[in-house]
């Protein structure tokens, strides 16, 4: 059985994807396509170069919290090299087009205000671009584009997968419970989830399953501490669905 995977962004959270698609591949789904946004794009950059979840997870385990905090000096309050420099480390390929897994990049442009979904460009420079969450992250200016987290606009970007005719799973990363954010900054980060939330149920329809994390809305998006906790939610989600998952393939 073959599928399309539409990744959410979410951060650390975004790391439960891989436990999905142990569980799927484990179960002879093969992943065709993949999509994503932010932390989606990340994994799946790494998953559509050949990775095995478990050797991405261990990729990801080797991230420090201090990589993520290196101030910007341009439009964000912090950069991402170091995760542009980790993607560099391990990825085989330079282009998105390269992928053997089609895969495609979501950002939004900040300039006109659209999400470009890419299937071609340099996959460090776009991958970063579609992380990077403004304002806490500086956009990535790429061609006539400046470019940030897809999520923005898409954080579940399974229309461009439509023309690739696969049964189209999606996967969010970020279910949504009360909660009350008690300083500035997470308040900030609670703000952009709902936002992102609203968009994923305009792409839902688009996906033949779709399946939510739950769990995960209790991991701070940037907690790194968590990574296998992550990794664990999305297994167990998938094996939970995986009756589902069967017979929506079949």
């Amino acid at each position: 059985m073959k599928v399309a995977l539409a990744l959410s962004g979410g951060g650390v959270r975004a790391v439960a994807h891989l436990g999905v698609v142990k569980v799927l591949r484990e179960h002879g789904i093969e992943i065709s396509a993949i999509s994503g946004s932010s932390g989606g794009v990340l994994v799946g950059s790494l998953l559509c170069d050949g990775k095995s979840p478990e050797a991405i997870l261990e990729i990801i385990q080797s991230v420090k919290l201090w990589d993520l905090a290196r101030r910007s000096h341009g439009r964000g309050l912090f950069g991402l090299q170091k995760i542009a420099d980790m993607l560099r480390n391990n990825l085989s390929i330079t282009d998105i087009a390269e992928a053997p897994i089609p895969f495609r990049v979501a950002c939004t442009d900040l300039i006109d205000g659209e999400v470009y979904y890419f299937d071609r460009g340099p996959i460090v420079d776009l991958a970063i671009a579609s992380s990077s969450l403004v304002p806490i992250f500086a956009p990535v200016t790429y061609q006539t584009h400046l470019l940030a987290d897809g999520g923005l606009i898409d954080n579940l970007p399974a229309k461009p997968l439509q023309a690739l005719k696969l049964p189209i799973i999606g996967v969010n990363v970020n279910p949504i419970l009360p909660y009350s954010p008690q300083t500035l900054f997470s308040t900030t980060i609670r703000a952009l989830m709902l936002m992102m939330n609203a968009n994923v149920e305009v792409s839902k329809p688009y996906c033949d399953l779709y399946m939510e994390v739950k769990g995960c809305e209790r991991i701070n998006i940037f907690d790194l501490k968590r990574v296998n906790e992550a990794f664990q939610l999305g297994v167990e989600t998938a094996y939970r669905m995986m009756p589902t998952i069967e017979a929506t393939l079949r």
